[in-house]
């Protein structure tokens, strides 16, 4: 049976050119049956949001501030958050916030058998992103996806000769609504980074040290994501401008990656193992 999933959005935190991002992470992890935006009504940033929302089925759920400084929508949606471990039979939680206040919220969910998964940016504290099953650092992984789409537009404009079309902006994935956000976000501030994140010779070391522990001299490749997903907060392969497990370790060198077929006889299974030392 598919896995129910609630997405929360803390829309006077989160940037809106991240919506699509967020909806597509939380669809690896079941049904999104839960779908909504917590905002300030006279926020600046979750009034951004609202072009956005209905382009992405988000229930928004606006609070009127009555006091400057008190974020009454971060208690809307931990409120929310409670009654829905208890009454809508949700299987996954997935929390976007860089707020470290909703770290208390992970470990309640956590502690009621829930998986939850955090998105943030990289300034997100380091407590809230260890406190999650998983932690997407959304402004790399979305950064990753700019430059992918980059590299999409140069090969179209290599196809122009040929009589190929090349895409208009409008006709890209987020392209429709992409301009009305990234024109307000130029002259924010870059804040500090507050999650670690390990470079490739750590990644490296800390594989090597992992299979030489093993009683067999090989790692299933999924399975050695999951390992490296618990050891480093907020891993994502996409945070090395790497699609997929198998590009990064050939980024990374030094080991040998073999390919076998499955049980099955039709997919492939892929092993990582120490390279040969001679």
């Amino acid at each position: 049976m598919e896995k129910q999933v609630a997405v929360l959005i803390d829309g006077d935190n989160i940037s809106a050119k991240y919506a699509e991002n967020i909806k597509q992470e939380a669809l690896q992890y079941g049904n999104i049956k839960v779908f909504r935006l917590y905002g300030s009504v006279n926020s600046p940033n979750t009034k951004k949001w609202y072009p956005v929302m209905p382009r992405q089925g988000i229930m928004p759920v606006l609070q009127i501030s009555y006091a400057s400084g008190k974020s009454i929508a971060d208690q809307a949606l931990t409120i929310d958050a409670m009654d829905l471990l208890h009454s809508e039979g949700i299987d996954v939680f997935c929390i976007a916030s860089s707020d470290s206040d909703f770290t208390k919220l992970v470990y309640r969910l956590k502690e009621s058998g829930k998986v939850v998964i955090g998105m943030g940016e990289s300034k997100t504290k380091e407590a809230l992103a260890k406190a999650c099953d998983e932690f997407k650092i959304l402004n790399l992984i979305y950064q990753t996806e700019e430059d992918n789409l980059k590299s999409d537009e140069t090969d179209a404009d290599t196809s122009i000769n040929s009589g190929q079309k090349k895409p208009d902006k409008e006709e890209t994935e987020r392209g429709f609504y992409e301009d009305e956000i990234l024109d307000d976000d130029e002259d924010e501030e870059i804040e500090e980074v507050e999650i670690s994140i390990p470079g490739l010779p750590e990644i490296s070391s800390y594989i090597a040290l992992y299979i030489e522990s093993l009683d067999s001299e090989r790692v299933n490749l999924a399975t050695l994501g999951n390992v490296l997903k618990k050891r480093f907060s907020g891993f994502d392969t996409r945070n090395y401008k790497c699609s997929n497990m198998t590009q990064m370790m050939k980024k990374i060198g030094g080991f040998k990656v073999e390919s076998e077929n499955a049980p099955d006889g039709v997919h492939k299974v892929m092993y990582i193992s120490l390279a040969d030392k001679h």
